[in-house]
């Protein structure tokens, strides 16, 4: 996803053509002066405690094919994908330092990362269910699961339209791509939460109540702290967008 900043001054309805598909029509401005949100760091410690109970419950009664399975698709949407949003999230502790490119290389390479362990962990759970003669696809988890994979490729896919958002301008105002590619990567985001608490409802839970209940309430806060800040930005972006048309 590209980052969307509500402080950003620039008025595109104002800008003479050439400027209007230039690099200040970018979701935030090169000098975006948001300030740093320590909800990320919250959000960052949830995931690493949720991690941390994910590997202790897939490892403690010994090494399976499945333990595998939690254990990449925890990594991949908890830790890695919150950090992808994070790291073009305006006011970001981590990240809002860096200069727009460096944040945009960043969120790319974390992205890449966790599609990648994603797709392997989709894989696992394929190769096990194989080998042991299960159904695919038979549970609401796996329902989820199936469309936020789905989704997480067409939206890694509209990443490239969005980088190259500038040469697509004839057809589609860069702004309007970038918008479509952060709330499709937002939805995505919220689908592979959904599949991860499904997890934790699912007969595999064998681990008491308590640890259920405080992975739940983890992985519910690593999605509220995630999503909150970028929704606004798309939504007043929007927004404003449109008020400029009227």
């Amino acid at each position: 996803m590209d980052p969307v900043d509500a402080n950003s001054t620039t008025n595109l309805t104002d800008m003479p053509p050439v400027e209007r598909t230039s690099e200040t029509s970018n979701l935030v401005a090169p000098n975006s002066a948001s300030s740093p949100s320590f909800l990320n760091l919250v959000s960052n410690f949830c995931a690493l405690l949720f991690n941390a109970i994910i590997l202790y419950c897939c490892f403690k009664d010994g090494v399976t094919l499945f333990s595998f399975h939690p254990t990449l698709m925890s990594l991949g949407w908890i830790i890695l994908m919150s950090s992808a949003i994070n790291a073009i999230t305006p006011g970001d502790f981590a990240t809002e330092w860096m200069p727009i490119r460096l944040r945009s290389a960043r969120h790319w390479l974390i992205q890449m990362l966790a599609l990648i362990i994603i797709l392997t962990g989709f894989f696992v759970i394929f190769a096990n269910k194989i080998i042991n003669e299960k159904s695919h696809f038979v549970t609401l988890h796996a329902k989820f699961g199936i469309a936020s994979l789905v989704f997480m490729c067409i939206t890694s896919l509209g990443g490239v339209t969005a980088l190259y958002s500038l040469k697509l301008k004839d057809y589609i105002a860069p702004i309007y791509t970038k918008l479509l590619h952060a709330s499709a990567g937002l939805l995505t985001f919220t689908l592979g939460i959904i599949t991860i608490l499904l997890g934790t409802l699912s007969r595999w839970w064998s681990f008491g109540e308590i640890l259920r209940y405080t992975s739940m309430i983890l992985v519910l806060l690593v999605m509220l702290f995630t999503l909150l800040r970028p929704s606004l930005k798309v939504y007043f972006r929007l927004k404003e967008r449109l008020e400029n048309m009227n």
